[in-house]
């Protein structure tokens, strides 16, 4: 079996390798390439191979828009840290959609599950509901603790929520600051990705709660919360994949 790895980032490489050689010593690494303009090189004088392992956000860029190219025709395992892609991984040939840290046991599911796929009549729609379904336990409240008291925020009354100073600040319906210890980059795997969107390293929208959207320098979006006195900006990285989620 050969395979191919497309991840921009040194240590998870060497990840993925050790993965697949736990996995099947016996499987072929023939390249680990960084850049989807790296992709499109190695193709030109490369076979397709078995299996592709793929990150999605790579240095030059979103892989999708080359995958839609339709450069690789082998089954993609996706693995990232964003849980916001599922749909673009199955519009492509997508069977299995990895949330890094990559443990040994979500690894060796989507093994097997290509294994199983191999020689079969593919019905990657099927796939895409069934993926969607496994991964629809979404976090539905926030726990706000203080000296005196816990209270319970429902995500469904969360209108964003920012990153300060290593902790977190839910805002409410009403547009209250509500802080609370989380991680933010933790948070975002374990909400609900058709509803929150991270617009930038450090703030997090409910597209329930978005009033207005206006154009920002630097190719940025400002954004406005119900009840909440500060614009929320993009960042230039992530303007382009927002635009695309609240269509």
């Amino acid at each position: 079996m050969k395979v191919l790895i497309i991840e921009d980032e040194a240590i998870n490489i060497e990840i993925i390798s050790d993965l697949i050689l736990r996995y099947n010593d016996k499987i072929e690494i023939v390249a680990s390439l960084q850049s989807k303009e790296e992709v499109e090189k190695w193709y030109q004088t490369n076979e397709q191979v078995d299996v592709v392992f793929s990150d999605i956000e790579l240095l030059d860029g979103n892989v999708f828009s080359l995958l839609k190219t339709n450069i690789i025709k082998s089954p993609i395992i996706f693995t990232t840290a964003y849980n916001t892609f599922y749909q673009d991984a199955f519009d492509v040939n997508g069977i299995a959609y990895i949330l890094k840290p990559i443990s040994y046991n979500k690894f060796y599911k989507a093994m097997e599950k290509f294994e199983s796929l191999q020689n079969k009549e593919v019905d990657w729609n099927k796939i895409a509901e069934t993926i969607d379904g496994l991964n629809n336990n979404y976090k539905e409240r926030i726990i706000l603790k203080t000296k005196t008291e816990i209270k319970i925020l429902s995500t469904n009354y969360t209108g964003a929520i920012l990153s300060n100073s290593g902790k977190c600040i839910a805002i409410d319906e009403n547009g209250k600051e509500n802080e609370f210890r989380y991680k933010l980059s933790d948070l975002i795997k374990e909400l609900n990705p058709k509803e929150f969107f991270k617009i930038n390293r450090g703030e997090i929208v409910n597209i329930k709660f978005i009033e207005k959207i206006e154009p920002y320098f630097g190719d940025r979006l400002a954004i406005s919360i119900k009840n909440y006195k500060q614009h929320l900006i993009t960042s230039a990285s992530a303007t382009s994949e927002f635009r695309k989620w609240i269509e």
